[in-house]
């Protein structure tokens, strides 16, 4: 069973580290869900640590996703970064969930 992970909704890179020691704290054997649908005004320490949470994933044959495709908040942000003009087919099925970006 999938451990769910609330992000909190001002998750900035002041306080990404409490986010990534509530990972660490979860069985490394665990499939994450996260759920980022509150997030209000996040940095890229959100997108960094997502990415490297999905790296990590791989590496040990988890599985890590979003409980809810990225709403516009995170959706703005990827914008921002550059991470959508470079999206491959597995980034949209973790982000949008298939949904092409418009």
């Amino acid at each position: 069973m999938p451990s769910t992970i609330f992000l909190p909704p001002d998750v900035t890179m002041e306080s990404v580290g409490t986010v990534a020691d509530a990972l660490r704290d979860l069985p490394p054997d665990v499939d994450i869900v996260l759920d980022a649908a509150g997030l209000t005004a996040p940095d890229l320490s959100v997108v960094q640590l997502i990415e490297s949470l999905r790296a990590e994933a791989r590496l040990r044959g988890t599985a890590v996703r979003l409980a809810t495709p990225a709403d516009d908040t995170l959706t703005a942000l990827l914008h921002r970064a550059g991470f959508t003009d470079a999206m491959t087919p597995d980034d949209n099925a973790f982000w949008f969930h298939g949904v092409p970006l418009q």
